[in-house]
Order: structure tokens, then C-alpha cells, then sequence
């Protein structure tokens, strides 16, 4: 074989080592693609799950400043003062 052979068949070898070490990277780069979209639909879930619980603290919270006026009202009936916990 001549020279200009043996620096083909070269270029050729580091044609298909460049060609396979891309394929391994763009690979790479997919499945971390479709774990970043995994984790920000989760986040998103979690995020809506959060609204959520802040929807129902501001409904209980309103409940227990209805309960909380209505204890104070009761304090002022003589007839109840005696019977009602102090907070």
C-alpha cells in the first residue's frame, strides 16, 4: 500500500470514530432532554399541587376566623363567659 492509501483508510477510521462518539453525545443530549421534560411536568405538577393546598389553608384559615368571632360573641353572654376556654 502507498502512502496516500494508508492516510485514506486513516481519515476514513477517524471519519467513523467522530461519526460514532457524535451519535453518542446526541444520545446523551436526547435522554436528558426527555428527563428535563419528565422533571418540569412534575414541577409543574407539584407547583399546581401547592396552589392547591394554599386554596384550601385560605378556606380553613376563614373558617377558624368565623369560629374564632363567634367564641368572642359568646364571651359576651354572661351565661356562656364561664363555659368557653380561654385562647
Amino acid at each position: 500500500m502507498d502512502k496516500k492509501c494508508i492516510v485514506i483508510v486513516i481519515l476514513v477510521l477517524a471519519l467513523i470514530v467522530l461519526a460514532g462518539f457524535t451519535y453518542y453525545l446526541y444520545s446523551g443530549a436526547a435522554k436528558c432532554k426527555t428527563m428535563a421534560t419528565g422533571l418540569g411536568t412534575k414541577l409543574q405538577e407539584c407547583g399546581a399541587g401547592v396552589d392547591q393546598l394554599k386554596a384550601g389553608l385560605n378556606e380553613c384559615m376563614a373558617g377558624v376566623k368565623v369560629y374564632q368571632d363567634a367564641l368572642t360573641a359568646l364571651k359576651q353572654v354572661p351565661d356562656c363567659a364561664p363555659y368557653i376556654p380561654e385562647m
